[in-house]
């Protein structure tokens, strides 16, 4: 299986460095997350990608009716049954 090298959050810069902080204050309030998940850190081999995706994220968890970690959890469901396998 090929793997792909993880950009390390630490060396980000410009736009990338602001999307990695904005993604682990989410995460760190939703999870409890203390680093930047996998995900997004290998979307940052392309900058502009990061970058549509976190507006992505964000478009569809605002604020409404379910929580962020219920929003996540129904992500989750989907994901396992159209057996996604990460």
């Amino acid at each position: 299986m090929t793997t792909i090298r993880l950009p390390d959050p630490d060396e980000a810069a410009g736009r990338a460095r602001e999307i990695y902080d904005a993604v682990l204050r989410r995460e760190a309030k939703v999870f409890g997350a203390t680093s930047v998940s996998n995900i997004w850190r290998c979307m940052a081999h392309s900058p502009a990608l990061l970058e549509a995706n976190w507006n992505r994220s964000r478009a569809l968890m605002q604020r409404g009716r379910f929580t962020p970690l219920q929003r996540e959890l129904v992500a989750t469901a989907v994901s396992v049954a159209n057996a996604c396998t990460y």
